[in-house]
């Protein structure tokens, strides 16, 4: 697979022994830069059995006390919670390695910030692979900006769900939910006009509208958490001017499926850049946050659901993954020379993958990853591990509108589907390797 890339470009990739190795690469002119990802997994082990473990804790700003800085009108006291927000922690094991996930449910964090929390978990934990991402709710603030508070919080939180593992089978379904529009409409005069919220369902063009499910079971049937996967922007209770506190849409429906007995509930956005839900911002904030409880409850629909219809379970396996660290120098005059970010891929079994990404990048990138990866359930994880701003398609930087003008663009206009290809490179190479070496465990009763 060949793209052009911005100039300096350097990574390291860790393996499932560790091995890290670091190269450099220039792109000139019209030299193509290709990528090389090293898969070094000892996939002649036997499976193990599968197991996880789920812990908890609040993040959320101190009332009439904590202050935190609002989209528009600066820094100001948080008052009333409307609704907590936390950390969620997942750790994975295949009896060999095991893997940390981590949801915040929060807006965003700075560059610099990101680095150094991740950083801590590396250094403080013992993971083949760590994803730490953020829910993106435009309700969910650090208070006072504490990232170090913020940081022992994670540490914390991620030794607890280590400390709590327990046998799992893990499955996976897909549903469908239309709550999510393409906020950016393409004028026929070539210009871009921004749908901020679309409360009559107008139509636009195709966004992706599915809802991806990762269901741990435990030994005794019932759900240990669920990954859910899903592509609108947390903009429901978003108040440009006033501070509001909410994990908006995704915490609702994690509430939602706790009380259907469907366990604990971890979300991650997927290429949610130019996705918006139809009933985005409203006001005042009561309806807002009606509104936030009621897709939240539509979405625990889906994945309630969607659970009940997965047939496909596996009680053992072997993790397969790839994790690739890099720089990228912004195109724009900065007070920053480079910011990391990270793309890494994971195959928890031969049907269920994760690839995870740094940036908002554009609904068609997810499908794009979704339609040529090898892997039957594959979930696109933005806003991972990095923060590095909109990575727009090249075809909508030609439109323009938020997010996709040229004049405001961090890095070049290749760099998402540099990335994209790379992950589905990756992919197929890890799912390659598995498909005909792997020695598998048993499965449950009924599967394939």
């Amino acid at each position: 697979m060949q793209s052009k890339y911005p100039s300096p470009y350097s990574r390291t990739h860790s393996s499932r022994h560790f091995l890290k190795r670091e190269r450099s690469a220039v792109s000139s002119g019209n030299k193509l830069l290709l990528l090389a990802i090293f898969i070094i997994s000892s996939f002649s082990v036997i499976a193990g059995e599968f197991q996880a473990g789920v812990s908890t804790i609040t993040i959320t700003p101190e009332a009439h006390k904590d202050v935190v800085d609002t989209l528009q009108a600066g820094p100001k006291t948080v008052g009333n919670i409307s609704d907590p927000l936390y950390a969620k922690a997942l750790v994975l094991s295949d009896g060999h390695s095991r893997i940390g996930m981590i949801s915040l449910d929060l807006m965003h964090i700075p560059p610099a910030a990101f680095r150094r929390l991740l950083t801590d978990l590396r250094e403080k934990c013992t993971f083949e692979q760590i994803f730490l991402s953020v829910t993106h709710s435009h309700s969910g603030y650090v208070g006072n900006n504490d990232h170090e508070a913020l940081s022992e919080k994670l540490v914390a939180v991620i030794k607890a769900a280590e400390a709590n593992l327990q046998t799992v089978k893990i499955g996976a379904a897909e549903g469908t939910l239309d709550e999510v529009y393409n906020r950016i409409i393409r004028r026929s005069s070539g210009e871009a006009e921004m749908l901020w919220t679309n409360p009559e369902r107008k139509n636009n063009r195709n966004i992706d509208q599915s809802v991806g499910i990762i269901n741990l079971k435990k030994s005794n049937g019932e759900t240990l958490v669920n990954i859910v996967n899903y592509n609108a922007h947390p903009v429901v209770t978003m108040d440009l001017n006033k501070v509001v506190i909410s994990a908006d849409y995704p915490g609702q429906m994690a509430k939602s499926l706790n009380e259907l007995d469907e366990g604990e509930t971890l979300f991650f956005l997927g290429a949610a850049g130019d996705a918006n839900p139809y009933l985005a911002g409203a006001k005042p904030t009561s309806q807002a946050l009606a509104n936030s409880k009621e897709l939240g409850a539509k979405l625990a629909a889906v994945v309630a659901d969607s659970i009940q219809n997965i047939q496909d379970y596996q009680t053992h396996g072997l993790f397969s993954f790839n994790n690739v660290r890099y720089s990228l120098a912004p195109k724009k005059i900065s007070k920053v020379e480079s910011v990391a970010a990270e793309i890494n891929t994971l195959l928890l079994t031969k049907d269920i993958a994760l690839a995870s990404f740094s940036g908002e990048f554009f609904s068609q990138f997810g499908l794009a990853l979704k339609q040529q990866s090898p892997v039957k359930h594959t979930f696109f994880l933005g806003y991972t591990n990095g923060s590095i701003g909109y990575i727009p398609t090249e075809e909508a930087v030609q439109f323009g509108g938020y997010g996709a003008e040229k004049n405001d663009l961090w890095f070049e206009v290749g760099t998402g589907k540099f990335q994209i290809n790379k992950a589905i490179e990756s992919l197929m190479t890890q799912h390659q390797k598995r498909k005909t070496e792997i020695n598998s465990g048993p499965r449950e009763s009924g599967e394939r």
